[in-house]
């Protein structure tokens, strides 16, 4: 087809170019914009419908995930089948736990004096909490909660409560708060131990977090 020129039309000469330049040209700005905008761009809908990011894509949950130091949550994780057991906790193995193994004091054993010792060396002081993967026992509304103590303070424990029978994740928080006010710790450079001790048999403990949550 020819090129119409009328009143006002740009007539003036044009650099000649060989056949294939413009169709590359185009791809490669389609390219360039795709690499800046695309993840950004997969965002649109996620955001028009308040979702949640996590889970968006692997590079995504990757890329957003914390790190610690700075404004960063810093975890620091262990199993409880690699912590201190004491009295009657026992090792169990489950595919559905994390590492394959939980601990418990087996069902109708009852509470003496069994807890879990977990051990954390903390790099940088701050505030921290105290998150767990945890299920209830077979009898749910009794299998389900654990006194919480660091450092062994306080003497008695903090009772926990959860509920549900399959693991799930939870921050630990004082069940006797009506608020169900999350447990914090100041806590400095060192050695620190969590313990989960026995309230209520059959209570299930997969892994323990410290997080710290500031400064």
């Amino acid at each position: 087809m020819n090129e119409i020129s009328g009143p006002g039309a740009d007539t003036r000469p044009r650099a000649g170019r060989s056949a294939g330049e413009a169709p590359t040209a185009l791809a490669a700005a389609a390219v360039a914009r795709e690499a800046r905008w695309g993840r950004w761009g997969a965002l649109l809908p996620v955001l028009a419908c308040a979702c949640s990011l996590e889970g968006l894509s692997a590079e995504w949950d990757a890329s957003s995930a914390p790190t610690g130091g700075g404004g960063s949550l810093s975890r620091i994780r262990i199993e409880a089948e690699d912590c201190e057991l004491s009295g009657r906790f026992e090792r169990v193995d489950d595919p559905l736990a994390s590492g394959g193994t939980y601990v418990a004091v087996p069902e109708e054993a009852n509470c003496e004096s069994d807890r879990v010792d977990c051990s954390f060396e903390i790099g940088e002081a701050g505030t921290y909490q105290i998150r767990a993967r945890v299920a209830t026992g077979p009898d749910e509304s009794t299998d389900n909660s654990f006194l919480v103590r660091v450092d062994h303070e306080p003497e008695l424990g903090t009772r926990y409560d959860f509920n549900g029978t399959e693991f799930h994740e939870d921050y630990v928080h004082d069940s006797k708060d009506a608020t169900g006010l999350l447990l914090k710790f100041a806590l400095g450079p060192g050695m620190h131990i969590v313990s989960f001790g026995c309230r209520e048999d059959a209570a299930r403990l997969d892994w323990v977090e410290l997080v710290r949550i500031g400064p």
